[in-house]
């Protein structure tokens, strides 16, 4: 250690001297009367030659104790309860360094004070001072906030995030609505295009997340004082919208499929026409072992036709009739009437009924290439029975009439119950929705 430079507080330990120091991580012997605990922030100013100071951000890994003499194990008892041998007792953390400020990556001298992290240096600690759109998203064990940059979150230098937390007790989703909320309210910290945020929620299991707009009955003044060191006002969703598949057997009357909340819930389907236009079939087909074979090959070309051959029909919104464009032209947005005798799709099993005739025909005829290819029949039959499995499993999601698609922009939040759904419909809804978002995002960028 530099007995010449400049001297600062007793700290609360020294960087340990036994062992090698590195630039990735180091130990701290504490002093008797302090303490250090996980996740602790701490800094240590060594100065380098020809570097001037160099200081090391890092943060508490683990916590140590030993007792320093002792040889044996039973040396403890001789230590500890019959005071007959000579020892110490000695504290000591294993530190991370997250940050060495200037970039001269050099490890800590041994013997060197180290300090908590706090003020400043608390947030050169965090990176703090160098984040475009820091957001508290919760609160350190030193009682400080911890901040993320929202560049790395809403795709100006990154879009991901990463919740860690124990898996069924609802840790993730507890943070993930947490900073969400967070998010919401802070327009001042989003900029530019806050007052656009929209946020789409997917409830899978339970009914928990059905509920956001109401109050917490566990709220207490403990949890109200950390909102407010947080800056942000506590209290429910202030605009969020609700939405459930209907019920299988509803009839006319389109019923949203759940058990506990009767009021404030729309139901949502899809017609046969926005099926059709928006490519919703490749939806069906979601299985990892679908992209070992042909089956993708088989579900684009229907797809494709699909889109050639729909017909509006008049005075049924949202029904189609397939007719062939090569000998029946008509014009998009046309509506006709059906022929007699001609099957109109209304739902999921009369598209798939009519899909049918032309890739399985019932009376054991060819299927017609422009809609399955040349693939092998064996192909062509795995497919149909694809189609007609998705019939028993998400059928009632499409059906005839007017429009009951999920309005993503009518609240801040939307909430999207599949929990009652099969789990092929619930990768359908998931798949539908995120494709539309991420159309309309590229659309108006």
């Amino acid at each position: 250690m530099n007995r010449d430079a400049p001297q600062h507080d007793a700290g609360v330990g020294r960087v340990l001297g036994t062992e090698h120091t590195t630039t990735s991580g180091f130990r701290v012997v504490l002093n008797e009367d302090d303490y250090l605990q996980l996740d602790d922030l701490v800094v240590v100013r060594t100065q380098v030659p020809k570097g001037g100071e160099v200081r090391t951000y890092g943060v508490v890994t683990e916590s140590e104790a030993i007792y320093e003499g002792a040889q044996y194990e039973s040396d403890t008892h001789r230590i500890a309860a019959e005071g007959i041998l000579p020892a110490a007792k000695v504290r000591s953390v294993q530190v991370a360094v997250t940050r060495v400020d200037p970039e001269i990556w050099v490890s800590p001298d041994p013997g060197e004070v180290v300090e908590r992290a706090s003020g400043e240096e608390r947030r050169k600690a965090l990176y703090v001072d160098e984040m475009g759109r820091p957001l508290p998203i919760g609160m350190g064990r030193d009682g400080e906030p911890v901040y993320v940059d929202l560049d790395f979150f809403d795709g100006r230098k990154g879009g991901h995030m990463s919740i860690s937390g124990v898996s069924g007790v609802a840790t993730k989703t507890s943070f993930a609505l947490f900073f969400l909320r967070l998010l919401s309210g802070r327009p001042d910290v989003l900029g530019e295009g806050g007052a656009n945020l929209r946020i789409l929620v997917f409830n899978v299991k339970g009914e928990d997340l059905l509920w956001l707009d109401k109050p917490n009955r566990f709220f207490d003044a403990a949890a109200a004082a950390t909102w407010a060191q947080l800056d942000v006002a506590p209290g429910p969703f202030p605009s969020v919208s609700f939405w459930a598949p209907p019920r299988p057997v509803s009839g006319d009357v389109v019923v949203p499929d759940i058990g506990g909340r009767q009021q404030g819930v729309a139901a949502f389907a899809w017609t046969p026409r926005e099926f059709v236009d928006e490519g919703l079939l490749r939806f069906l087909f979601t299985d990892a072992a679908d992209s070992r074979n042909q089956i993708p090959f088989i579900e684009e070309r229907v797809r494709a036709q699909l889109r050639r051959f729909a017909v509006d029909v008049d005075g049924s919104p949202g029904a189609v009739v397939l007719r062939d464009p090569a000998s029946e032209q008509h014009r998009t947005g046309e509506r006709v009437v059906p022929h007699r005798g001609e099957a109109v799709i209304t739902d999921l099993r009369s598209l798939v009924e009519a899909v049918s005739q032309y890739v399985d025909p019932e009376d054991g005829s060819e299927p017609d290439q422009r809609w399955t290819g040349r693939v092998q029949m064996g192909t062509v039959s795995a497919f149909a029975r694809r189609l007609h499995a998705a019939v028993h499993r998400l059928g009632h999601l499409v059906r005839a009439g007017d429009s009951r698609r999920i309005q993503r922009t009518a609240a801040q939040v939307t909430v999207v119950g599949i929990q009652s759904l099969h789990d092929l419909g619930q990768r359908f809804v998931v798949g539908a929705l995120l494709a539309e978002t991420f159309a309309e995002k590229e659309t108006s960028g």
